[in-house]
């Protein structure tokens, strides 16, 4: 499928992902919610949650595709470089680390490979649930690293691997399925 499919298809993924956050009760931004986002964007909260469950899924419906060297990228990178220099400024360095991690993620491999595969957004959250646990245990050293924060990590933050898969499956559905749907051609296998 063309990349503007799979670019549809990201934002039906980033909207079905905030809605499920909102009917959850996962979110739950009260009317001072996004005053509070607008000041303090890096700041926990409701509106946050959503833009990051949205942000997930959305990058994850685009991801397997992101190996190509090609303008959706360039600015993918370009995206992805101010994003960490936002954190980087703002002080926010496992957020930094994490985001480095997947950003680097998609020049691992040819294209349609690992990331093509139905596990890879599982594999893709315990990574960087390892990570912030790796980061936690370095900068808490009395702590230690510990396997039960990781499965705390993914567990407390269900909602941000559900994006995750559905933005992936998104994808793979759109490849396989329903290109013509959003404006692409069946392909031949």
């Amino acid at each position: 499928m063309q990349f503007h499919g799979h670019l549809r298809g990201a934002f039906l993924a980033a909207g079905v992902s905030a809605g499920v956050a909102l009917a959850s009760g996962y979110a739950r931004p009260d009317s001072g919610a996004l005053a509070e986002f607008l000041t303090d964007p890096l700041a926990p909260g409701d509106v946050r949650t959503l833009a990051g469950v949205a942000a997930t899924a959305w990058f994850m419906a685009l991801f397997p595709d992101l190996d190509v060297a090609s303008v959706p990228q360039r600015w993918f990178l370009r995206g992805m470089f101010a994003l960490l220099v936002v954190c980087f400024v703002a002080g926010r360095m496992e957020l930094f680390a994490v985001l480095a991690f997947a950003a680097l993620l998609p020049l691992l491999h040819q294209h349609r490979g690992w990331s093509h595969h139905p596990t890879a957004p599982f594999a893709i959250s315990f990574l960087l649930a390892l990570v912030h646990e790796w980061l936690r245990s370095r900068s808490a050293w009395m702590l230690g690293f510990s396997w039960d924060n990781i499965a705390a990590v993914l567990t407390g933050y269900w909602m941000y691997v559900l994006a995750a898969v559905l933005g992936h499956y998104t994808h793979l559905a759109l490849d396989v399925r329903l290109p013509r749907l959003f404006g692409g051609r069946r392909r031949k296998r």
